[in-house]
């Protein structure tokens, strides 16, 4: 079984380096953009959805199990419901089924936080240090801090900026029930950004939906590898 590991926005691939090892068949892509991967230009979900779906035809027979982080867990979504033939089942963490409030004031707002650093001059490795204060916090290794920040500030302020105005093009909540896939929600206790009770609830509207809790925040996948690998593992013995 091939399992596809898909990273959120920030840091690329390296983001699963700890976790793919402890996962048989496992690979983790960078999106376009980042690393040697060529950016297409503008993105767009549908567009991406594309993009992985080309993946599962060149790396695995047929189908593919994808693990997606933040950004990245979107894209399982969406590509599970775009591309069904080609998703077994998906694993979404520290997902959110949809971007933003009820109304545009939300959209501005994250915009604003996200973009105006760059707009006043910061460059995207000194972002990249700003964003990694969380895992400092939690504890992680330097190392791991190291391997985040190398990777967020080698990305193209271009493209960082594109991703960002995607992501708040976002919203698949209505269309969760569709969803004919197995499919793993799994949370960080103290994330945030995509909190514990709306991936709680994600999972119950979705038809073979499942929930799961484990200790963190919004980087799981950087501040608690191991436990993320346990996650995914014990998904994966699940499925025939």
């Amino acid at each position: 079984m091939t399992v596809i590991f898909i990273h959120g926005i920030g840091a690329g691939a390296e983001s699963f380096h700890d976790v793919t090892p402890l996962v048989p068949g496992s690979v983790a892509l960078n999106l376009p953009g980042w690393g040697d991967e060529p950016w297409g230009g503008e993105a767009s979900f549908a567009g991406l959805a594309d993009w992985l779906a080309g993946k599962i035809d060149a790396l695995a027979d047929g189908e593919a199990v994808i693990v997606g982080h933040s950004f990245g867990g979107m894209l399982a979504l969406e590509t599970a419901l775009t591309h069904p033939g080609k998703v077994r089942a998906f694993v979404a963490i520290a997902t959110s089924p949809a971007f933003g409030g009820r109304d545009d004031s939300f959209k501005t707002q994250f915009l604003a936080a996200r973009l105006k650093p760059l707009d006043e001059g910061m460059t995207m490795p000194e972002l990249a240090r700003g964003s990694a204060k969380d895992l400092e916090a939690r504890g992680v290794s330097e190392a791991r801090v190291a391997r985040f920040v190398d990777s967020m500030g080698a990305l193209p302020e271009k493209v960082y900026r594109d991703v960002v105005r995607c992501l708040t093009t976002f919203n698949r909540r209505a269309d969760l029930e569709r969803v004919s896939q197995p499919a793993l929600c799994l949370a960080g206790d103290d994330d945030a950004t995509a909190p514990a009770r709306t991936m709680e609830k994600m999972a119950a509207a979705m038809p073979q939906g499942e929930y799961a809790c484990i200790k963190g925040g919004h980087l799981l996948p950087n501040e608690a590898p191991e436990a993320v690998a346990e996650a995914v593992n014990a998904f994966l013995a699940k499925l025939d």
